[in-house]
C-alpha cells in the first residue's frame, strides 16, 4: 500500500477549530495535542481506537 492510500484509510477528526484548553486537549476535535501531532504515524488500529474514545471525552474549553 502506498503512503497516500495509507493516509486516507482513517481520516483525521479535525474540524478546523484548533483551540487548546489548559490540559492540551483541542476543544474542536477533542484530541490531545500529542494525538494530533502523531496522527499520521499511528496505525489504523490506533486511529480507530482514538476515534472511538473521542465520543466519550468531555473536554472543557476552560480546563
Amino acid at each position: 500500500m502506498d503512503e497516500q492510500t495509507k493516509l486516507r484509510q482513517i481520516t483525521s477528526p479535525c474540524v478546523s477549530i484548533c483551540k487548546y484548553n489548559g490540559n492540551n486537549f483541542c476543544v474542536g476535535c477533542n484530541r490531545h495535542m500529542s494525538e494530533i501531532f502523531d496522527w499520521f504515524d499511528y496505525s489504523d488500529e490506533m486511529r480507530t481506537a482514538i476515534m472511538k474514545d473521542l465520543s466519550t471525552r468531555d473536554i472543557d474549553a476552560n480546563t
